[in-house]
């Protein structure tokens, strides 16, 4: 036990990403579902072995605790929303049919349960575990630019149950995890700017899922969903790439994250 205890330690982040995809997948094999809990589940398990009690307040405080300007968590969600906006109004452009009056007047639902939902169920469930356990440690060794690609691809292949056995075809879940490898730079530059707290990143995520898959991608189906789909996808990647153009590998990254994730 104590040379298990003593190999975790030293491979936390190999042993939280092998715990956060089994915590998740292990229904799949049985006809299940992927499990947004699996990456909280693992920090759970990770943060009391590595930090000990006090790292588990830590860790709590740093996904709890708004730090930063309020306008940046506005900003969070206002650029979700929009890029999703503009992916749909780009789909009617190019010949979508028109979303139906009852879908553009569902807005508070969206707004008041739906993204509220996803905020707690997926969004919680993800990003304390990504950005709370697995981003800080990352940025230990490597630039915000680069942990964002190491984590960008690991969040992505930890969707591909949502691909694999879905029943729609591959053109049109593909996306998903495109998109997702993108926003990771998103939101690092989105995080960077409140000390990489985590509670900004499970905005934007919530977001996303909760408006931008829930309401704006509810206006199509079919082939105009595919194509809303893949309109999304560009815009994420164009703007993830602006980001970094101007922004360089520290993502407007001021001081090592390690030393504000205690703060």
């Amino acid at each position: 036990m104590n040379r298990l205890i003593t190999s975790i330690k030293q491979h936390p982040l190999m042993t939280f990403f092998i715990l956060a995809y089994a915590l998740s997948w292990w229904l799949i094999p049985f006809g299940g579902d992927l499990l947004p809990l699996g990456p909280i589940l693992a920090a759970l398990i990770m943060v009391p072995l590595v930090d000990g009690r006090a790292g588990l307040k830590t860790w709590w405080r740093f996904i709890t605790r708004r730090q930063g300007r309020l306008g940046w968590y506005v900003t969070a969600v206002i650029l979700i929303v929009a890029m999703n906006f503009a992916a749909a109004a780009l789909a009617v452009l190019l010949g979508a049919a028109l979303p139906t009056v009852e879908t553009l007047t569902s807005w508070p639902e969206a707004l008041f349960i739906t993204f509220p939902i996803y905020f707690i169920l997926i969004a919680l469930g993800e990003e304390t575990g990504w950005r709370g356990f697995a981003m800080p440690r990352l940025q230990e060794k490597h630039s915000a630019l680069t942990a964002s690609l190491i984590l960008g691809l690991l969040v992505a292949c930890w969707h591909l149950p949502l691909v694999i056995f879905s029943e729609r075809p591959l053109v049109a879940t593909l996306p998903l995890m495109l998109i997702t490898f993108a926003a990771q730079f998103i939101l690092t530059w989105l995080a960077n700017h409140v000390q990489g707290k985590v509670l900004i990143v499970m905005l934007a995520h919530a977001a996303q899922g909760g408006l931008g898959g829930e309401y704006f991608g509810s206006m199509f189906t079919g082939a105009d969903a595919v194509l809303e789909g893949w309109l999304l996808t560009a815009i994420f990647w164009l703007v993830a790439a602006g980001i970094i153009l101007m922004t360089g590998s520290r993502l407007a990254h001021r001081q090592p994250l390690e030393a504000v994730a205690m703060a």
